[in-house]
């Protein structure tokens, strides 16, 4: 008898220390605006100095487009700020799009683009489409606008 509430005993102790370590794994949260990006976000919490983005346009209209067709465009940007800007991530609202751009540092005063692939396959109408990038700026994440009228 004795051997059994061992036994059970056993279960319940690795049963709450698997539930401590799942709790104790959730609790560190994941959340893409507070985590630093790099050590260029980490210095420039230290020195109080940011980057800054100064995109040329902040919407793209691609208008008309075929059902199907995929859109290309392109968000110039400038780093204005006092630090090296770097973009961590960069995310749509439908998953309808896919991005690119650098992944290095952006230095104070250069210039990139973010190119931005709408892909109109299973959608109709009018479409507005949100884009967020996460980086090291001050307000961590900037939006931008697709939108287009999909035939």
């Amino acid at each position: 008898m004795n051997a059994l509430k061992f036994r059970n005993r056993k279960w319940v102790v690795l049963a709450q220390l698997l539930i401590f370590v799942f709790v104790l794994g959730c609790a560190g949260g994941s959340s893409k605006e507070n985590k630093p990006v790099g050590v260029d976000s980490v210095e420039s919490v230290k020195s109080g100095k940011y980057p800054k983005f100064e995109f040329s346009k902040e919407i793209h209209k691609f208008g008309e487009i075929s059902e199907g067709e995929i859109g290309v465009c392109d968000f110039y940007f400038k780093n204005i700020g006092e630090s090296n800007l770097i973009i961590k991530s960069i995310e749509s609202d439908c998953g309808c799009a896919n991005f690119k751009w650098t992944k290095k540092p952006i230095k104070v005063g250069e210039e990139s683009k973010i190119t931005i692939e709408f892909n109109s396959k299973g959608r109709h109408g009018k479409q507005y489409k949100v884009i967020t990038i996460y980086s090291n700026t001050l307000q961590k994440k900037k939006k931008l606008i697709l939108t287009a009228n999909v035939e």
